[in-house]
């Protein structure tokens, strides 16, 4: 954290905390079931943040997750009188309002660089997938009960002062997909990238890996994720991918040449038959660069914006609209993407929904726009007002 000693700053942290008595030992949110163990060695809510921290591999990555850990722990104990174990969706709408016009607590050391003024809300939604992420960590380690940013959804989207559409500015914001040329020039990027150690070529080949399926499957981060090997399977004469998505619904997607071809890569790779065989239930879809590990959202998106913004000033050099695309890219414009190449290739909406697993081929309509605009022009770019005049007079 820019400004702060790296060396003992937890330390510091736990002295402002532990006097409140809002540690977290007792917090309202805590798992209490009986026959269920707590899965990491934290007794507090600062114990169970460094745990977290801990799975994070990039050290940039590490020191940005942990500023907004910190800063929500220190909001919660300082203005809300509240452990972080105790949080309910009303204190997280107070928060997202306090980093909008954000204000320093007495308590707090100067060297401290919580905050530096308001947050952009760009800012304010980064900070909720990060948190986000946090509680779903502390749920799969049986630490807390329930996810509270879960419940924030729309509703919180709606207190922004910024129109949906719009960027922080007030300009109109980057469409949220990348168009078909520039798709296949990142694969070319990707394959030049070097490998000189073992570690450079796991970073690689996950990344082929989490391009070509996070495209092809329309997949969300958190589908893939959670993922295991034992979840493809072989049925009617397809290869399936067993997903759970959102609202715990399961549904079988079909993989087509194109994620079958990256999937073979990628388990080749990590040493394993073209094809998962029965008995790999355990084994993680994507894993860490230690090859076994499993890894978790946030690192999937960590990863593809590694690769976006390192690839940057190299497509700005085709075409600069490419470079500027690539800097707002994240994991979820690869769903934008397969939707919007299957409009464009007469794919039926229908299909489309069902890859996207919608509900409602209302939503999937949307993301059509990048067709429709054209259609829509094309319809409508005639003179409708002289056409009637003439068949007018010469009636």
């Amino acid at each position: 954290m820019a400004g702060v000693r790296e060396s003992g700053f937890s330390g510091e942290v736990a002295l402002l905390v532990r006097p409140t008595g809002l540690t977290g030992a007792d917090g309202s949110n805590r798992l209490r079931q009986v026959g269920v163990v707590c899965q990491i060695d934290a007794s507090n809510d600062l114990e169970a943040i460094e745990c977290w921290l801990a799975t994070i591999e990039n050290p940039h990555t590490h020191r940005a997750y942990r500023r907004e850990a910190y800063r929500l722990l220190m909001w919660s104990v300082s203005f809300r009188r509240k452990a972080v174990s105790s949080l309910r969706v009303e204190d997280l709408r107070s928060f997202f309002d306090w980093l909008a016009v954000p204000e320093r607590h007495p308590d707090w050391p100067v060297a401290w660089r919580l905050v530096n003024g308001p947050l952009r809300e760009s800012s304010r939604r980064q900070a909720k997938i990060i948190l986000q992420a946090l509680f779903d960590y502390l749920i799969d380690a049986a630490y807390l009960a329930a996810n509270p940013f879960r419940l924030l959804g729309k509703h919180q989207r709606g207190r922004e002062a910024i129109a949906e559409g719009f960027s922080d500015e007030g300009e109109v914001a980057v469409a949220r997909w990348l168009e078909p040329a520039l798709m296949n020039w990142l694969r070319g990027y990707l394959g030049g990238l070097p490998v000189a150690t073992p570690r450079a070529r796991a970073r690689v080949e996950r990344l082929h890996f989490l391009l070509g399926w996070l495209y092809r499957t329309a997949a969300r981060r958190s589908e893939l994720a959670g993922a295991q090997m034992g979840h493809i399977h072989f049925a009617q004469g397809l290869w399936l991918w067993r997903v759970r998505g959102k609202g715990g619904g399961v549904e079988d997607v079909p993989l087509d040449h194109e994620a079958r071809q990256a999937l073979v890569r990628y388990r080749r790779f990590r040493g394993l038959s073209d094809y998962p065989q029965r008995g790999e239930g355990r084994i993680p879809l994507v894993a860490a660069l230690d090859g076994v590990s499993p890894v978790r959202d946030l690192q999937v998106y960590a990863s593809l914006k590694w690769l976006f913004r390192r690839a940057v000033p190299a497509a700005e050099l085709v075409k600069p609209a490419w470079g500027e695309a690539l800097r707002h890219a994240s994991t979820h414009w690869l769903r934008h993407s397969i939707a919007s190449h299957a409009a464009a290739a007469g794919v039926p909406v229908h299909l489309t929904a069902e890859r996207l697993r919608h509900k409602s081929h209302a939503t999937t309509q949307r993301y059509y726009i990048h067709v429709g605009l054209h259609e829509q022009l094309e319809a409508f770019d005639q003179d409708f007002l002289g056409d009637y005049e003439r068949g007018w007079k010469s009636s």
